[in-house]
């Protein structure tokens, strides 16, 4: 394939490539910012659902216990957790819940409510939990979020507020002395009394693996870099097929450029650029220049005519073709005058290649007319060489060998 094609493979092969690992780069990105996003969408649904439980024991449970106590139908000091505890009920719901997961197969998600002032001594905020909860009452913040890895597994942790502490709160909450005597029973009076009105308490804290939701946002990104690869190689397809199209117009506009119409060799076109080309060359190859041509080749034409000699060209040139290795390079640059560039390690090496492509050329029997010769005149390259220089020493070593008798081999 010509080399300005093949370029344009190696280029488009690149390109598309990069499009691929930039468009898997963002894919994966996008695909793993939603699983996330998910997994955030999942906890805050649950953590609202907790508030909304601590608002229900707060706004609806507790003053029907606190009418009941006022009217004589239970006793003033009064205090079970199960009923009157959210954070009981929470923790206890949750403990339910991740049953219900673990039935299921589905990883638990660790929950926590956490408070710098806890009643039970699980629930005791840790130096992270208690810096997010003096956060939270320090500002308008509502929800704080954050990823980490722990045994080379990924996990989210999310945390909201509870809801910041109203009347009803500080009946278990505020002075001890003001509480059910049944709470200081259980509890004391010591932890998690002295809140103040308006205070956030505690914090919900979740904490979940992202594992399965992750997995399945691989196993998705895997089918899409699959069919992305599918439908990247077919573009690559469909480009190669057009390039090697236009290589086989471009080969055959090279081939009428580059070779001699009747004898398929190289023209004197080629010929000059790479003369010009061995002259600015700087490497240390020993190049010869080999110049031939057809004995009495004027007489055959006249003799034969003309088709005829044109078939000895052909042949001489076939003849020539399998004789000179892949590093050798054959033109016609006249009417019956060649040249051959070859690359030999010394002077007799090439002497002796020249005489076996003369005695082969003087043993085979050409159409109609016979056996035909051929004379050789060779030049070495050497340094200070134009392409003039060069081509005379080899023309006028042609010119003695056809003044010696045709049929032989000379050097300058």
């Amino acid at each position: 394939m010509i080399k300005k094609n093949m370029n344009i493979l190696k280029n488009m092969l690149f390109m598309l490539l990069m499009i691929y690992i930039m468009i898997l780069s963002i894919t994966y990105y996008i695909f793993k910012s939603y699983a996330i996003e998910e997994n955030e969408a999942k906890l805050q649904d649950l953590l609202m659902h907790n508030k909304a439980l601590h608002t229900y024991v707060e706004d609806t449970l507790k003053p029907v216990i606190y009418k009941l106590k006022d009217l004589g139908k239970i006793e003033k000091e009064f205090f079970d957790p199960k009923i009157l505890s959210f954070t009981y009920m929470s923790r206890n719901i949750m403990d339910e819940y991740n049953k219900q997961r673990q039935s299921n197969q589905i990883e638990e998600i660790k929950y926590k409510l956490a408070s710098n002032n806890p009643r039970n001594p699980l629930n005791r905020a840790n130096t992270q939990e208690s810096e997010i909860l003096n956060n939270f009452n320090n500002s308008d913040e509502k929800k704080y979020h954050y990823y980490f890895t722990q045994e080379n597994r990924e996990y989210i942790l999310y945390t909201m507020p509870v809801t910041k502490n109203v009347k009803s709160c500080m009946r278990c909450h505020g002075d001890p002395k003001d509480s059910p005597k049944d709470l200081t029973d259980i509890y004391g009076d010591k932890a998690g009394f002295y809140e103040k009105l308006g205070d956030i308490r505690a914090i919900l804290s979740l904490t979940m693996p992202l594992n399965v939701e992750l997995n399945k946002m691989n196993d998705l990104f895997k089918i899409f870099a699959l069919l992305l690869f599918i439908l990247l190689s077919i573009v690559y397809i469909i480009i190669y097929y057009f390039v090697k199209e236009l290589n086989k117009k471009d080969e055959k506009l090279m081939d009428k450029a580059n070779k001699d119409a009747l004898t398929r060799t190289f023209n004197r076109h080629v010929f000059n650029k790479d003369m010009e080309d061995i002259i600015e060359s700087k490497n240390s190859l020993t190049r010869y220049l080999m110049i031939l041509d057809i004995d009495h080749f004027k007489k055959v034409n006249d003799t034969y005519g003309h088709s005829v000699g044109d078939t000895i060209l052909i042949e001489l040139c076939q003849t020539i073709s399998t004789i000179i290795r892949d590093t050798d390079k054959l033109y016609r640059i006249g009417g019956e005058e060649f040249a051959i560039l070859s690359i030999q390690t010394d002077r007799e090496d090439e002497i002796k290649f020249a005489n076996r492509l003369r005695e082969e050329v003087k043993s085979k029997n050409f159409e109609n007319i016979g056996t035909i010769t051929i004379s050789i005149g060779i030049t070495q390259q050497q340094d200070g060489d134009s392409y003039k220089t060069l081509f005379e020493r080899a023309d006028k070593a042609l010119y003695n060998a056809k003044r010696s008798g045709r049929d032989n081999v000379q050097v300058i």
